[in-house]
Parts: structure tokens; C-alpha cells; sequence
């Protein structure tokens, strides 16, 4: 059996494993979700690449229900470990004796710099608030793009752990609120979600008008929304 090689479709990525098989086969690895797919040795990698976007949609539902029913498994934030960001699965690499505590994304890893060795507590917590700050950079760039697209301005804007919804409108403040889940998922998602709740500023419920301007302004809204809730 090869070793196996990295390949990308339609953004998903995969491992792809040649060995004696007779037809090309996806499987989804827990706990995160990766992608794995074999293949006969001298079958066509284009062929290959057809196969798995034809199936793309598939592959994203299935890789987020496996990283959902894992979700609430116990981390102790320790090498070798996954990490996602934005969509993509990163290997978590611990380095201790280090100057200060901090987190770096270097190439295929997320690198956690910690001055002794901390309980899973606490690195925990430092990749969390490195997490909101991704996040909230990727807020602070496609909030305004899609304000200035719908015309719809929030008062303000915040991120908050929250465990039954993605995102809250108060339509009296027009403050917003987005979940720092959202980090874990495509960007796609993410815009989405801002949509969503510019959406309320304008709009308290989500009947035909509320719809209508997801339609106007994001025709492959129901996708995204699919992809998010893992279905």
C-alpha cells in the first residue's frame, strides 16, 4: 500500500491511498472528520478527482456529522491532536519551555508555545482566545463587505461562546452576535451567518421577506446553512 498523498477538490482535502482494491472508495475518519480515499494503483487520478467532486456535497455533510458526535469527546490539547480552522483539519504540535505562551499557525500545524507544560485547562484556554482572535479578524473583514452590499449596518458586534445558535440580532440595538464555534467551520459558513443576522436588522422573523433578502444577496444560501448544520 502507498503511503498516500494529499489532494484537494471543490476545497475538500484528502488523503489519497493507492493500494489492491477493485473500485474507488471515500471513508471519513473520526474523531475530525478526514477525508480518506482509495483507489486501484493505476487508476486515473483525474478520474479520481471526478469521483470525489461528484460526491462533494456528500463528503461535507458526512465529515461534519463525524466531527459533531465527537465534539464533546475530552482534549487535553497535547501533540499529535487536531485542531480545525476554518474548515481545515490542523495537527496540533506542543512546545514548552518557550519565552511566553502563545499559538502559531506554521504551514500543515498549529504550533502552542507554553513556558512550562500547563494542564489541559490551560491550553486550552490560550488556544481559545487565539481562535477569537482568528475569528474576529474574519469578522472584521466580511462584516463590513456584506454591510455595504445590503446596506443593512449593524450597531456593533461580538463573539460569544453560545451552545443552541450560531448568531443573534438584537433588532432594538441592532447589535449582533456571532458564535465562536464559527471558527471551526468554512468561511463560507461564517458569511452566512453575518448575512443571516444583517438580515434582522431589517427583518424580526424568517418569513418570505427575511428569505427574500437571503435570496437576493446569497443565492446558494441553503448550502451553506446545510453544510454548517452538517446535514
Amino acid at each position: 500500500m502507498d503511503a498516500g498523498k494529499t489532494i484537494n477538490v471543490a476545497g475538500i482535502e484528502a488523503t489519497l491511498i493507492r493500494k489492491k482494491v477493485k473500485n474507488v472508495r471515500v471513508t471519513i475518519v473520526p474523531p475530525d472528520g478526514t477525508v480518506r480515499v482509495t483507489a486501484p494503483k493505476l487508476y486515473p487520478e483525474l478520474m479520481i478527482r471526478a469521483f470525489l467532486a461528484d460526491k462533494a456535497d456528500w463528503i461535507r455533510r458526512h465529515v461534519e456529522q463525524v466531527r459533531l458526535s465527537h465534539a464533546d469527546e475530552p482534549k487535553n490539547f497535547g501533540t499529535g491532536e487536531t485542531i480545525r480552522l476554518f474548515g481545515q483539519t490542523f495537527s496540533l504540535e506542543v512546545r514548552t519551555q518557550q519565552k511566553k505562551n502563545r499559538v502559531m499557525l506554521e504551514a500543515d500545524r498549529i504550533v502552542l508555545f507554553l513556558r512550562t507544560d500547563a494542564p489541559p485547562e490551560k491550553r486550552g484556554a490560550i488556544l481559545n482566545e487565539w481562535l477569537r482572535e482568528r475569528l474576529k479578524a474574519e469578522i472584521g473583514h466580511y462584516l463590513p463587505l456584506w454591510s455595504e452590499r445590503t446596506g443593512l449596518v449593524p450597531g456593533e458586534w461580538t463573539v460569544r461562546d453560545m451552545t443552541s445558535r450560531w448568531g443573534s440580532c438584537n433588532t432594538r440595538t441592532k447589535k449582533i452576535t456571532l458564535n465562536l464555534q464559527l471558527v471551526h467551520y468554512p468561511l463560507i459558513c461564517l458569511e452566512y451567518v453575518i448575512l443571516h443576522e444583517l438580515a434582522h436588522i431589517r427583518v424580526h422573523g424568517h418569513g418570505p421577506e427575511f428569505k427574500a433578502i437571503l435570496n437576493a444577496y446569497m443565492p446558494d444560501w441553503k448550502s451553506r446553512k446545510k453544510l454548517l448544520n452538517g446535514q
